[in-house]
């Protein structure tokens, strides 16, 4: 646990980085094969909060425990979604959502992990924890991929993907406020 604590800092920032590029390769090419590296972004990140609420406790309180809880288990359950899809040969980008069904899975632990990480970012704000610049980033860019699970699912525009930068923006602000915090030591 300790070093999930002292490497989340730079878990939160690989996984930002990881998703603002991902995010502009997405919405240049909707069809493109990097759409399966979200999975480690969801790794990383899901890791990261889970750190990054164990150093900062005292100020994020119990949205903050919550929040991270239900962030961890959102992502898990994502991957464990992954893992049992690419094992039954089920991870296809080209399948219909109707048609998908894993499809109900996908969406529940999509909105369990946006929902964890829009609570971290509310806790972070109110706690003054970290970045309050990359926590209202955070909960920003969990509002625009919580709306974009729950309204557009797979139809989303382009230009409308480009929003989601400002999640892995925020996280990239709040991983590099964790990683020069000294309650990280």
């Amino acid at each position: 646990m300790d070093a999930v604590t002292r490497w989340a800092g730079y878990l939160a920032m690989a996984g930002g980085a990881l998703l603002a590029i991902l995010t502009g390769i997405i919405a240049y090419d909707p069809n493109t094969d990097a759409w399966y590296w979200i999975f480690l972004v969801v790794g990383l990140l899901g890791a990261a909060v889970f750190g990054l609420e164990r150093g900062t406790r005292a100020a994020t309180g119990g949205l903050g425990r919550v929040s991270a809880s239900l962030s961890g288990v959102g992502a898990i359950a994502f991957l464990s979604v992954f893992a049992f899809a690419l094992a039954t040969n089920r991870l296809t980008s080209t399948s219909e959502p109707t048609s998908d069904p894993l499809a109900p899975f996908w969406a529940f632990t999509a909105i369990a992990w946006f929902l964890g990480n829009l609570g971290f970012g509310v806790a972070i704000i109110r706690g003054k924890a970290l970045s309050v610049i990359g926590g209202w980033l955070v909960l920003a860019g969990a509002i625009v991929g919580l709306g974009l699970t729950l309204v557009l699912g797979e139809n989303v525009p382009p230009a409308v993907t480009l929003l989601f930068a400002l999640f892995g923006i925020g996280w990239i602000l709040v991983g590099y406020a964790g990683a020069r915090s000294p309650a990280r030591a």
